[in-house]
């Protein structure tokens, strides 16, 4: 956190407030997301009841996400929101430490997944607001979070293996209120905060270009997200210590830097659709290894796949909806692939595959999972490329 000194000597420097709150959120998601699953079966949880329970955080998140990008948009600025979000979050996160029942424990997940909602897609709208109209740059804040990312997770596996799994909460919690204070420093209005009609969001669900891409995402999300609900599980059920499934979480976040950096470059070499569609692959890619293998270290090298294929579909769609998000409704458009992404795909993925493990064994919904990457493959393919001429450089547009 030796970050934020520096910030704070510098308040009148918008970007590295955002590269502080990059650092300092996804520290946060490093902290939880490749231990949460485990935490929770620890407490008595079946693999289909996680499934269930994440489904639902998810589904919270997917209605979430929108609405607190809409409320940044069009009432109380982006401060305020990612304020509110990372304070509430920092409460939930508390609750999660302290609590030992599973169903109090459920409850409180749900209310943490509708306050982080919150920070993701009003903060990448912020960012690319810093940008203007090159968006391909918004790859350069971005690439931040997944370095914090992979500093966290490495760091909270091995407090966790020398402590106990509840540790984990210690960096979950330090982060969000780093988070929260980094957002106080926020200006309180932006460029991006100029349409006051509550119509924002149903301006942007008109834009057809928009619902097409984020349908199709929602179906590459939806299968990689059936591998990553119940990744660590699996790796702890080979036999890997908590270092190792840190380790795996921290390997992915690792090859996500160097592309972040490249993506402006390889966007003008390959141009921006291409890039999109060689994500959605290389994550097919990564639960293909997954099948044919039940090694924890090569279930691990695997990530470097995901790693390259998260950063370049991540990337890559939320530069797309930016290119294509009516004007005055950036953090509304961003909320709603926030949504889809961290929500809906969310739910559907790891709520499918609780199901089908509950029934197979993980080994074999891994099957599964790779059939559903195949169509969304497809699915993106299909969108981007009738979406109109796919250009490297192309400047924001009202669709």
């Amino acid at each position: 956190m030796t970050l934020l000194p520096a910030i704070v000597r510098s308040r009148r420097t918008p970007k590295r407030i955002a590269i502080g709150l990059y650092v300092s959120a996804f520290a946060a998601v490093g902290a939880a997301a490749p231990y949460l699953p485990v935490y929770y079966q620890s407490l008595g949880l079946s693999l289909d009841a996680i499934g269930l329970l994440v489904a639902v955080a998810a589904l919270c998140a997917l209605i979430a996400a929108p609405a607190w990008g809409l409320l940044a948009d069009q009432v109380a600025g982006s401060r305020l929101v990612l304020v509110a979000a990372a304070g509430a979050a920092t409460v939930c996160a508390v609750g999660l430490g302290l609590a030992s029942a599973p169903a109090l424990v459920a409850v409180i997940a749900v209310l943490y997944a509708l306050s982080f909602a919150g920070i993701a897609p009003v903060l990448d709208a912020y960012a690319l607001d810093q940008v203007a109209d090159n968006q391909h740059r918004y790859a350069r804040f971005r690439v931040w979070g997944s370095a914090s990312f992979v500093v966290a997770t490495v760091a909270v596996g091995l407090l966790i293996q020398q402590t106990e799994l509840r540790s984990m909460f210690i960096g979950l919690i330090a982060a969000l209120l780093v988070s929260a204070a980094l957002a106080a420093m926020l200006p309180a209005r932006t460029s991006a905060h100029v349409q006051r009609s509550l119509g924002g969001l149903r301006v942007v669900l008109r834009t057809r270009t928009l619902v097409v891409f984020v349908g199709a995402a929602l179906v590459a999300w939806s299968a990689s997200t059936m591998v990553n609900g119940f990744l660590s599980i699996y790796l702890v059920s080979l036999n890997a210590p908590a270092s190792l499934v840190g380790g795996a979480w921290a390997l992915g976040a690792l090859v996500e830097v160097p592309v972040m950096i490249a993506f402006p470059a390889l966007a003008a070499r390959f141009g921006l659709n291409r890039l999109i569609v060689l994500g959605a692959t290389l994550l097919l890619a990564r639960v293909l290894v997954l099948v044919v293998t039940a090694d924890p270290y090569i279930a691990t090298l695997a990530m470097t796949l995901h790693g390259a294929g998260y950063a370049l579909l991540l990337v890559g769609g939320v530069t797309y909806v930016a290119r294509y998000a009516p004007s005055g409704s950036a953090a509304t458009a961003q909320g709603v692939l926030a949504g889809v992404v961290t929500g809906l795909a969310q739910a559907i993925g790891p709520g499918l595959a609780g199901l089908i493990a509950g029934v197979t064994g993980i080994h074999t919904m891994f099957l599964f999972a790779a059939v559903a990457s195949v169509f969304g493959i497809a699915a993106v393919a299909l969108a981007v490329f009738r979406a109109g001429t796919d250009r490297a450089s192309a400047p924001a547009t009202a669709a």
